[in-house]
């Protein structure tokens, strides 16, 4: 007799699978550089079927871009309490922007295959839509959304615009502002950004 396996618990291993797929082929993106990194490799390391990892991540860039979302989100939470004690849009978003500087200094070769892999896969379904569920997963957009909402509701920024739409303008000005310093490296990154947070400011303060 065929036992049915509950969906939960079909989920929830699903889940463990992911993120043990995601652990081991974090530790090799950190530890070796990435183009050396196969997907051979990371079936290997995590002892699994190379069936098994291409049905949870059909490429290493769907990998990548599913462990640095991860490694996001938990950065975000150690931010959390430096964030709070600022105060203003300003301030908050600075703290993560160098944060952010900080972590892309450290693996450009990293943020140049995420983003790629980000563009490349625009006008497709969402290879995030069958992870929704996991709470590893992190999106900086979401910050940038908070940061802006709140700000709106301290006047700080106007709401002439939805939170939505400024959200979106901020995270293009932010994806712009780490390709063209992928292009030219020889950019000081904290300083894009500080100037790139003065023009979003220069169009969304509120005036009065």
């Amino acid at each position: 007799m065929t036992t049915v396996e509950e969906p939960g618990r079909r989920e929830r291993k699903r889940l463990q699978m992911v993120a043990h797929l995601v652990s081991v082929a974090g530790r090799l993106f950190e530890t070796q550089p990435y183009g050396s990194v196969t997907m051979e490799q990371i079936a290997v390391e995590a002892d699994v079927a190379k069936r098994t990892l291409y049905n949870h991540f059909p490429t290493k860039e769907a990998l990548l871009a599913h462990w640095l979302e991860a490694e996001l989100k938990h950065d975000l939470e150690r931010l959390a309490p430096e964030l709070q004690r600022r105060n203003g849009f300003v301030a908050r978003v600075s703290a993560e922007l160098d944060a952010s500087a900080d972590w892309c200094g450290r693996h450009p070769e990293h943020l140049a295959a995420y983003l790629r892999h980000r563009f490349l896969s625009l006008g497709e379904a969402s290879p995030q839509a069958s992870t929704q569920a996991d709470p590893d997963r992190g999106d900086i957009a979401q910050l940038w959304y908070m940061l802006i909402a709140e700000a709106q509701a301290s006047g700080e920024l106007s709401d002439r615009c939805s939170t939505k739409q400024l959200t979106t303008w901020f995270h293009h000005l932010y994806l712009g502002t780490l390709m063209r310093w992928l292009m030219e490296p020889t950019i000081v990154l904290r300083k894009e950004f500080a100037q790139m947070v003065a023009l979003f400011m220069d169009g969304a303060v509120q005036r009065t």
